[in-house]
């Protein structure tokens, strides 16, 4: 997958490489150590000094074909990590629209970040104090939840606060979906800064599959069509973007009498009944690999180290995955409260609940630990 990456890097146009510039910036470029939040400021003044002139403000949204891909983002004091996420899905997906839940009590601002990218065919917005919150019948579920000294007395109030997490989530992305359908938008991720869609490349090492249990010939059914590249998963390279891999598969059907999770298409895409997909995601930890495994498959000259999706390659078993994520297609989005974050509308997501079988989708989900600086800024 990182081999992949660098290739589309390589072709980008001269405002796509100004982003990973960027990037540069944001690391010092001789050994990939992350700068302090507090240093972002200074680092951000040099970007727009040495920007090039037609990259001063804001240009008309990008629309790339077949299409372009949105996203719904709560962040908090995400600076250090934000930049490599944008610029990732820009490229990888590719991401055009994206909307913003700031968290009040960040200590960051994120603006200029957000700033640069809108120079490169971004169509930002950032919603702040809380602008969308819509409030609920519990004390704990409302805008001005201001809890005192002995509120923290109580048996249950880190339940409470736990709970009001989980609202905030799901009031943001149900406002932000509708906000998305309302501007006739599609496929929408709803992920987190330390998360990454991805391709879900086949890997020799990833063990057997997880809905053959204890069963050989139900393993080496599926392994015949890995062998024989009639599974969609052997075709995932065939695509430079997420976009485009979509759009080969909208419309296609399985065959009949073939077993979906054996298929040479995903079907997923288009069913009306289905416009969220959960997909699988694992855990990357935050043991740094070794200088070689940052390098590996990079061309030489290009410093791996400025990148976490590079950096942290220790991924967990494609057998061990945690609870999913989803992506959804907004415009066929229902309009009621998500039920959380991890299978946003329920029964009209794919699957039975937010636990994924390793090799049942096209994309999955890399979570990344990252350095301890940047995990503890985000609190």
């Amino acid at each position: 997958f990182q081999r992949r990456l660098y290739i589309l890097l390589s072709a980008l146009t001269p405002f796509l490489l100004f982003q990973f510039y960027i990037l540069h910036l944001l690391t010092d470029g001789n050994d990939g150590t992350e700068r302090t939040a507090y240093q972002l400021g200074t680092t951000f003044d040099s970007v727009v000094r040495h920007a090039p002139k037609d990259l001063a403000k804001p240009v008309k949204e990008d629309r790339p074909l077949p299409f372009s891909w949105s996203a719904c983002l709560l962040i908090k004091d995400n600076n250090i990590i934000l930049p490599e996420w944008l610029a990732y899905h820009y490229t990888v997906l590719p991401l055009r629209r994206l909307i913003v839940g700031v968290d009040p009590s960040s200590n960051f601002d994120p603006q200029p970040i957000f700033d640069m990218y809108a120079t490169i065919g971004m169509n930002i917005t950032v919603w702040k104090n809380h602008s969308y919150w819509i409030d609920g019948r519990k004390f704990h579920e409302k805008k001005e939840f201001h809890p005192g000294e002995d509120f923290y007395k109580l048996e249950h109030s880190y339940r409470y606060i736990h709970d009001r997490l989980v609202y905030h989530q799901k009031i943001f992305y149900s406002q932000c979906l509708r906000t998305l359908k309302s501007e006739n938008r599609t496929w929408t991720t709803v992920i987190d800064t330390d998360e990454y869609l991805a391709f879900n490349y086949y890997d020799p090492l990833e063990g057997g599959v997880t809905w053959c249990v204890n069963n050989a010939t139900c393993d080496e059914e599926y392994l015949d069509t890995i062998r024989g590249g009639t599974h969609f998963r052997t075709k995932l390279n065939q695509s430079a973007t997420a976009a485009e891999y979509i759009a080969k598969n909208v419309g296609q059907k399985v065959p009949s009498g073939v077993n979906p999770r054996l298929s040479s298409v995903d079907d997923k895409f288009d069913n009306p009944d289905e416009p969220c997909i959960v997909l699988s995601r694992y855990l990357f930890v935050s043991k740094e690999s070794d200088k070689d495994g940052i390098q590996l498959e990079v061309e030489e000259g290009f410093n791996a180290t400025n990148f976490n999706t590079l950096r942290f390659r220790h991924r967990s078993s494609l057998a061990a995955a945690q609870v999913g994520k989803c992506i959804v297609d907004a415009s066929r989005s229902p309009s009621n409260l998500i039920k959380g974050p991890h299978r946003l509308y329920g029964k009209e997501c794919t699957g039975g609940n937010a636990h994924v079988h390793n090799a049942a989708m096209s994309f999955r989900v890399h979570h990344y630990v990252g350095s301890w600086e940047s995990f503890r800024l985000r609190g």
